[in-house]
């Protein structure tokens, strides 16, 4: 699981910035995933390629990779992430990523798709729920404007939001956000410094193990 959690340190915050921009652009809008085509179609005009990563279950409180759900029929080009993301898995050592079936409080489709997303390089991911549980998709294709970022309250809430799901250390996070944005950044004893792009001042102070303590003088939770 320190390994699993690691990834997700390192690309949470970068991948949800790209679902920001993902979800900006598409707005309003209905999916229909289009299996013999392999297209994700939100309206008449705009239909992107897609993966199938896996499924939630609410029912039995279990993700299910694509690659060995036996109950549906996927076909094997939409299942080319998937499986490899199974090989980089063996080959970092996640098994998380290599054994079929997992229980949610191990690793659930959100921080698989975070991680996923940014391994695979895709334009977001998808979260398609439906009666019983969620299908997770990875979306390709879709020109994002790449200079559109968080501001500093996106930011926050963003953490903040991780924050109450996951157990993490926030300060690595944190810090691998503003280096993967090449945003310069200052240490001084338990805070760290930065600029936003958005000319936003951040300073957040840290505990000793890592999880912020307040953001400008505001606790983060």
């Amino acid at each position: 699981m320190t390994e699993l959690i690691s990834y997700f340190e390192r690309y949470a915050l970068i991948s949800l910035e790209k679902q920001a921009r993902l979800f900006s652009f598409l707005g309003e809008h209905i999916l229909e995933l289009d299996l013999d085509a392999g297209l994700a179609r939100f309206d008449s005009n705009r239909a992107y390629p897609y993966q199938v990563l896996g499924t939630e279950s609410e029912n039995s409180l279990t993700w299910l990779w694509a690659w060995a759900d036996e109950q549906t029929e996927v076909p094997e080009n939409l299942l080319v992430s998937a499986i490899q993301l199974r090989s980089w898995g063996e080959k970092e050592g996640l098994p998380e990523f290599t054994i079929p079936s997992l229980d949610l409080d191990r690793a659930d489709g959100t921080m698989l798709s975070l991680i996923a997303s940014e391994v695979c390089s895709a334009s977001g991911y998808y979260r398609d729920h439906y009666e019983g549980g969620s299908l997770f998709l990875l979306l390709d294709g879709i020109a994002l404007d790449n200079q559109q970022g968080f501001d500093r309250q996106g930011l926050i809430r963003q953490l903040a939001d991780l924050a109450s799901r996951y157990d993490f250390d926030h300060r690595s996070a944190l810090l691998s956000y503003l280096l993967a944005k090449e945003i310069p950044s200052t240490e001084t004893g338990g805070a760290l410094g930065a600029e936003l792009a958005t000319g936003e001042r951040l300073i957040a102070e840290f505990d000793p193990a890592g999880r912020v303590r307040t953001i400008n003088g505001e606790p983060l939770i």
